[in-house]
């Protein structure tokens, strides 16, 4: 069973949280709660309550058994969506697709709620369409293990293929006229992202042995890969590697581009508590704990 949190504006994007929600729920055993969050001066009561009414009857004509809650909250929104998502399992919000500094400018909730949920993130764009392409997801060595398991859980229960993409670029130097990098230090890269790739393949076998599985490792940015990898994809999974917004924002955070630019709806999946606790102390100075 999946609990999903689906949250709902008076937006295109917003609208679409609901449609993709029809194609993605269980209806024999997943629960829906709809979500509206209300700021201080913000729609009449009655309007948000007349909104989810309306998208709770869409989700029963598609699924007339389908176990469906709604409420109103009090905001600031990303707050109170990220403090809603921890008590289901899948949070879906509605990724508007502006240009980056004007996202910056309004408050840029959905990266906000991306960089601080506990839970995954489904980000269902203002363009997308429904297709019944792979499901394709990014890995790379840090934040790949849960968005790896999670990817391949999905494309197992809704009988789709799964597509295993690894991007990589070998990191330059800077020189007073150029950047630089050495050749054998694209073999040593490549080499990396091969082995880091098979070992993928082999735990999606060993966890799901009838799911039809690709892979392929591709060189380049990761964010600009896993984007032209995402055409025709029904869905993009991906691991968060970012814990703030801004970070996300001056990194160039592959979830927040396939947010911005995609027409696939894209999942981005925090690393477990405790893996992200193993990083921070890893990346510790050794002499840290010396007293």
């Amino acid at each position: 069973m999946t609990a999903y949190t689906v949250a709902i504006d008076d937006s295109v994007a917003g609208w679409k949280t609901v449609d993709w929600t029809v194609e993605a729920v269980d209806p024999a055993a997943d629960v829906v709660r709809l979500l509206t969050v209300s700021e201080v001066y913000g729609e009449a009561l009655t309007r948000s309550e007349h909104r989810l009414e309306a998208a709770e009857q869409r989700l029963r004509n598609a699924h007339p058994g389908l176990a469906i809650t709604h409420d109103v909250t009090g905001g600031p929104t990303a707050d109170r969506l990220v403090a809603d998502a921890a008590l289901g399992d899948v949070l879906v919000i509605g990724a508007r697709q502006v240009h980056t500094i004007a996202a910056t400018i309004r408050g840029r909730v959905a990266e906000r709620v991306v960089a601080h949920a506990t839970t995954p993130v489904v980000a269902v764009p203002e363009q997308w369409e429904r297709s019944d392409g792979p499901i394709v997801v990014g890995v790379d060595a840090r934040s790949a293990a849960a968005a790896l398991a999670w990817a391949a859980d999905a494309a197992d229960r809704r009988g789709r293929d799964l597509a295993l993409v690894r991007a990589w670029a070998v990191p330059t130097a800077m020189a007073p006229y150029a950047n630089i990098y050495l050749e054998e230090d694209r073999v040593l890269w490549s080499n990396e992202a091969d082995i880091e790739l098979r070992a993928a393949l082999r735990a999606v076998g060993e966890a799901h042995p009838a799911l039809r599985v690709d892979g392929a490792s591709v060189e380049g940015q990761p964010r600009d890969v896993v984007l032209q990898s995402s055409r025709g994809a029904s869905l993009v999974v991906v691991g968060r590697r970012h814990r703030t917004a801004l970070g996300g924002f001056l990194a160039g955070s592959v979830g927040e581009r396939l947010m911005h630019h995609g027409h696939a709806p894209v999942c981005i999946v925090p690393q477990p508590r405790r893996a992200v606790r193993d990083e921070d102390r890893a990346d510790e100075p050794a002499h840290a704990g010396a007293r």
